[in-house]
């Protein structure tokens, strides 16, 4: 072989170690920026996500029911209150701990009532 056949090959290495790290920088500050849009989130928005995160695998994935029972409907017999007590604490078979913050399991209940009024 003539010449240098490795300088090629390192080029190419180069450029590509340098793209992935661009890429990744690129990657970081999208996602700051959005971890700061997260805490101006609307509540009901936030409940949404934490239900589709943490409720759905009893609850189904329409909260029609399934190994827990229905729920979409909860807010029609149940305060915004004691929908995050139980969201937050638990109550029959469901386990404490399910939402972990105050804030998320009240916008869990928030969520749950804007279903009960549509």
């Amino acid at each position: 072989m003539k010449g240098k056949p490795l300088i090629p090959f390192f080029l190419i290495a180069v450029a590509g170690l340098v793209l992935t790290v661009g890429l990744s920088l690129v990657g970081v500050g999208q996602q700051a920026s959005e971890g700061e849009q997260g805490g101006e989130m609307d509540p009901v928005a936030r409940g949404e996500q934490v239900v589709n995160e943490n409720c759905i695998s009893c609850h189904g994935e329409n909260l029609q029911g399934g190994s827990g029972p229905a729920i979409q409907n909860v807010g029609s017999d149940m305060s915004a209150e004691e929908i995050a007590n139980i969201a937050q604490n638990g109550v029959g078979d469901m386990p404490s701990g399910v939402v972990s913050s105050a804030e998320d399991a009240q916008a869990v209940a928030e969520y749950l009532l804007s279903l009960s009024e549509e």
